[in-house]
């Protein structure tokens, strides 16, 4: 961020070193830190007692800042300043003051939140105040955050506004009043007599809000739909009267989206007509449109009688778009010829003639090859309400001619085409869906066995989308059709089909009527003949189907554990995931609460949010708890700040033999210690007492001397029972003091050029091991730990940038394999340890 301080517009120094350092951080990681950093140093200010309402403003704002800013879900509460924004509404003196205080219990005060009783009181004195502003301002709250409790108090008194002098207090009242009656309709009741009043409004803005609020009264108080209708129609022909005043015009619209509501009444259907005739001529599309959708529900004999002539045909007023070339203007012809009833112009009734010329109808029928998948929708809409016949024309020849070569993206085309045809035949009826679906994939397939193996993404995606918007009746029908489908092994299922019907019977598990051990013996017996993709996605369908089952039919096991006996590794663990689960139902049911919605994505999400959740109950530490460096041991002391922990002492004998076994005798010559270092590196990744100091600290001298004398025998260094273990000694500075820091800047210090990345086919903690091998001295730092939460961190030779200076991030995966990321400033450096990941790959 380059802006100076002064042409920031920042209310503070502070507030201006915040965004700075956010907008200037290079990953979102950090930015989050300076954000927590912040609202715990505002949590601190607001403590004050003598802190000032600019101050306590200035908090709030930087606040709602940090709350609109973060990346992560991991911003603390910010519940702490709600009494403080109360007091800022309540004892603000200026508008400025006040509505940063509304402003923030809006944001994050909760409806049930304790506090709001007391922003009521401040809404009702705000609510009578004689400042215009304030009062808009009050208004403006009630708007956007209502609720129950406010009610009562500010009823009585939203009533006076409405009969206020200034248009924006009337505007806000009308509108605060529907907000409100979502909790208590009757309050739009007792006042009728004032919209009807609103209405006749001089202010455009006042005539608006009043035709919304008429909308709402009509639904909830049917006795006023009479003198409501009458207003809103007759508010018609004043504002068509006044149409070509811009301000005029915005109210024409929102009179013509009213009386969709409200009803249009049959004196008004010529005016209608004659809209429409205007704005074609004028291209005022706009307002032509929302004419159009008036005559949706028109009856055919009155429209008829309503146009002077077979010319005055609304269909006929749209005629000049069907030839234009641009998408808009055809979505706007076909738009608004679905708005009539066929008999008016299509020549369906024979004592109606067809308005289209020939020629025109041949155009429209273009329009099912067009591009735009919502021109196409249009137009096979239309065609419908013609003569379903037309489609069903159209459907059998497209499938008598698909091409047997097509590749993935034009069988993708092809398929989505097709399966318009089918939502618009089936329209409401989801068995018929569903049974016209199975019919249309299995037609494609038998054209080309190639098509079977094949899974359509496009197609998968529009079918669930098109169930997960319509009615239940309908989901319900379509999923229990193909479920059966599913659980008769006769019947054969193509790629695509067998991921829709797994993720259809797994969003709607336990409310169809199919037997779940019946479904879950067809996947069982489909699973050999899919890809492993498509295995992958059916063993999370079973294994969310058999949490339905009181128990799992044996052979269903038998049929996965011959699937993992032939698979690769993922499609094994699947298998594993699922025999483990499937046989406990606390733990399944559980991951089944956790997901966010009963869809197989969701529970896809939720499993592998409880197989993290297990990867971290296990002892992560173990990754760094057993050291095999000084420097690797102090990341297991930043994950614990005790420096020191009881232990059973080992017995020292044993620890002696195991030195002389391994690193060979003490009093043998220099040959013998010339090539025990891996040996004193295995030596160190245990608990070490003074006796193995000595014998370490005897053998460095030993290397390093030209002549080697013999050490005293080992049973003359007797090991005390309760030393400080070598991972806690005192003469190691304390790890937890600058680490990360020191991690995080070289990593940003060090260019992407010379960095490597990659995929290391073993867990987080053999790659450890195996860094371990190396001569070099080595911090981790565990996953929980800043910076890069979430990753692995190891800082080669940071304490001797002589050997060269590395940093690698490692971030485990569920299948046990974990990703790489390096950075090196020694190219020597680098290549040994992309070869040594390379070698665990």
């Amino acid at each position: 961020m380059d802006v100076p301080f002064v042409s920031s517009g920042a209310l503070s120094r502070t507030h201006y070193t915040l965004v700075k350092s956010i907008e200037s951080s290079p990953s979102p990681e950090i930015a989050d830190r300076y954000i927590l950093k912040e609202v715990e140093s505002i949590r601190f200010r607001l403590r004050h007692p003598t802190i000032s309402l600019k101050e306590t403003r200035e908090c709030l704002i930087i606040l709602l800042y940090c709350f609109m800013t973060i990346a992560s879900p991991t911003l603390p509460s910010l519940d702490f300043a709600l009494p403080q924004a109360v007091n800022l509404a309540e004892a603000g003196k200026k508008v400025h003051e006040k509505r940063i205080g509304y402003l923030f219990c809006t944001e994050i005060m909760s409806p049930q939140h304790e506090l709001r009783l007391m922003l009521v009181n401040t809404l009702r004195k705000d609510l009578e105040s004689p400042t215009t502003a304030l009062v808009c301002l009050s208004l403006d709250n009630l708007i956007v955050s209502p609720s129950e409790d406010v009610i009562p108090a500010v009823q009585s008194r939203l009533q006076d506004l409405l009969s206020n002098q200034s248009p924006h207090v009337r505007r806000r009242a009308l509108l605060a009043c529907s907000a409100l009656a979502r909790y208590e309709p009757d309050l739009l009741r007792r006042i009728t007599s004032k919209v009807l009043k609103r209405l006749r409004d001089p202010h455009p803005a006042v005539t608006g809000a009043a035709l919304t609020v008429s909308v709402e009264l009509v639904k909830v108080h049917e006795p006023s739909k009479k003198d409501v209708q009458k207003a809103v129609n007759d508010l018609l022909q004043r504002s068509w009267s006044n149409f070509r005043e811009q301000s005029i015009r915005c109210v024409l619209l929102r009179v013509l989206s009213a009386l969709r509501g409200v009803g249009l009444l049959e004196s008004n259907l010529g005016l209608v007509l004659e809209i429409i005739r205007s704005t074609s001529e004028t291209s005022d599309h706009p307002v032509m449109c929302a004419a159009f959708l008036l005559l949706s529900d028109a009856n055919v004999q009155e429209l008829l009688g309503a146009q002077p002539s077979q010319d005055l045909s609304p269909a006929a007023n749209i005629r000049g778009l069907i030839t234009s070339r641009s998408a808009n203007d055809q979505y706007i012809f076909l738009s608004c010829l679905s708005c009539l009833n066929p008999e008016v112009w299509a020549g369906t009734n024979a004592e109606i003639p067809a308005v289209l010329d020939e020629w025109e109808v041949g155009r429209v029928m273009e329009f099912l090859d067009s591009s735009d998948t919502v021109i196409r929708r249009k137009t096979l809409g239309i065609l419908n309400r013609i003569d379903g016949n037309i489609v069903q024309s159209y459907y059998a020849q497209s499938l008598r001619t698909l091409p047997d070569d097509l590749n993935l993206s034009g069988i993708s085309e092809y398929t989505t085409r097709l399966l318009e045809v089918v939502e618009v035949e089936t329209e409401g009826d989801g068995e018929l869906y569903a049974r016209q679906l199975g019919d249309l994939f299995a037609q494609m397939e038998a054209r080309s066995p190639r098509y079977a193996q094949i899974v359509v993404e496009t197609a998968v995606e529009m079918v669930l989308l098109h169930l997960r918007n319509a009615a239940s009746s309908f989901q319900i029908g379509c999923a229990t059709t193909l479920v059966t489908y599913l659980a008769s092994p006769e019947i054969f299922f193509g790629q695509t089909m067998m991921v829709i019907v797994p993720a259809l019977a797994t969003e709607y598990s336990g409310k169809l009527s199919v037997p779940p051990p019946d479904v879950l013996r067809g996947l069982s017996s489909r699973l050999p003949l899919c890809s492993l993709a498509v295995q992958d996605a059916c063993l999370l369908a079973m294994l969310r189907i058999s949490a339905e089952c009181e128990q799992v039919p044996s052979e269903i096991f038998v049929c996965v554990n011959d699937l993992s006996n032939r698979s690769g590794r993922h499609i094994r663990q699947r298998c594993e995931e699922f025999t483990s689960l499937a046989a406990q139902k606390d733990v399944l049911g559980q991951i089944i609460q956790s997901a966010q919605s009963s869809s197989l994505p969701d529970f896809l999400e939720a499993l592998h949010g409880y197989k993290m959740m297990s990867f971290k109950s296990k002892p992560t530490a173990d990754l760094v708890a057993e050291p095999s460096s000084p420097s690797s041991s102090r990341a297991s002391l930043s994950a614990s700040k005790l420096r020191y922990t009881a232990y059973e002492p080992p017995p020292p004998m044993a620890r002696l033999r195991d030195r002389a076994s391994s690193g060979g005798s003490s009093r043998s010559g220099s040959s013998k210690l010339s090539g025990t270092t891996t040996g004193v590196l295995e030596e160190l990744s245990r608990t070490v007492t003074a006796g193995d100091l000595t014998l370490a600290a005897a053998a460095r001298s030993l290397e390093t001397s030209s002549h080697i004398s013999e050490t005293p025998p080992a049973e003359t260094l007797t090991p005390h029972a309760d030393l400080i273990a070598f991972n806690d000694s005192p003469f190691i500075s304390d790890p937890a003091v600058g680490v990360p820091a020191d991690f995080e800047s070289i990593w940003n210090s060090l260019d992407e050029s010379s960095g490597a990345r990659g995929w290391c086919d073993v867990s987080l903690e053999d790659v450890v091991k195996r860094l371990e091998s190396m001569e070099d001295t080595m911090t981790v730092i565990s996953v929980e730990e800043l910076p890069f939460v979430g990753y692995l961190k190891v800082l080669i030779n940071g304490e001797d940038a002589t050997r060269g200076l590395g940093v690698l991030r490692l971030r485990a995966s569920e299948e046990g394999s974990c990703l790489w990321r390096m950075r090196c400033g020694d190219a020597q450096l680098r290549i040994r340890v992309k070869r040594l990941l390379l070698g665990v790959e």
